[in-house]
């Protein structure tokens, strides 16, 4: 029966499925587990940071580095 199964191409396709969305859910819990290690660790004065953006962006006088943005997500789309 089990053999039979494993033969089924349909079914393998599955199995190869659940496993990678297995490692997809174990790698996003990880990664969630060491985001809130850095959270915990990280300095008030980064806080008082985002506090600054935070105002800055509710008052309108934010400046948006566009061309720095733009570079950074490409060296990270291109694996740079």
């Amino acid at each position: 029966m089990v053999s039979h199964l494993m033969n089924n191409s349909n079914f393998s396709s599955a199995i190869n499925q659940a496993n990678k969305n297995s490692s997809a859910i174990s790698s996003k819990n990880e990664s969630e587990r060491n985001e809130k290690r850095v959270a915990d660790s990280t300095p008030a004065s980064s806080n008082s940071r985002v506090d600054e953006i935070k105002q800055a962006l509710a008052e309108g006088s934010y400046k948006i580095d566009f061309r720095g943005s733009a570079e950074k997500m490409a060296q990270k789309l291109l694996g740079e």
